[in-house]
């Protein structure tokens, strides 16, 4: 009947009332941010609402690990570094990495490029036809041989 110990009981009761509802709207909000379904989130709530702190333990078990947030950042990352492998250029004798715009193998010294002796544009060397300019190339002009190496290019006319 001493009124600090009700005003302690009663502040104690408040701050486990203010947890309690922090449990539960934490839980809601953490749920709808790792699903897309809308019903969810508040069936994770109600559970801890039923089932207080073991609520919240078991919502934290089954619970998705990332949130759509994250999943769609490693989705773009993944799509990226797909993207990026598909860029990669090799060479077609000792499959090092070379760069696009590259004429030879810095490696094995396989031709990569060509060039056109009509336009003076950069083709690869088992193509018939400069795409740029439509010059139709002979097979006296060059030879391709296996694995990308070529003799007998014309010089620029």
């Amino acid at each position: 009947s001493n009124p600090l110990i009700q005003l302690s009981v009663r502040l104690a009761g408040l701050y486990v009332l203010a947890i309690y509802l922090a449990m539960v709207f934490w839980t809601v909000r953490d749920a709808q941010q790792r699903t897309e379904n809308q019903l969810l989130p508040y069936l994770a709530g109600l559970m801890v609402v039923v089932l207080n702190i073991f609520g919240l333990f078991l919502y934290l078990i089954v619970r998705p690990k990332e949130t759509l947030g994250e999943a769609y950042e490693r989705q773009l990352a993944e799509e990226s570094l797909l993207a990026e492998a598909e860029q990669r250029v090799v060479c077609p004798t000792c499959k090092e990495r070379v760069q696009e715009e590259f004429i030879l193998c810095p490696t094995c010294r396989t031709r990569l490029k060509r060039v056109c002796p009509n336009c003076g544009k950069l083709i690869r060397p088992e193509w018939n036809i400069c795409p740029f300019c439509a010059k139709d190339f002979d097979e006296r002009d060059w030879t391709v041989h296996p694995g990308g190496k070529v003799e007998g290019e014309r010089a620029r006319s």
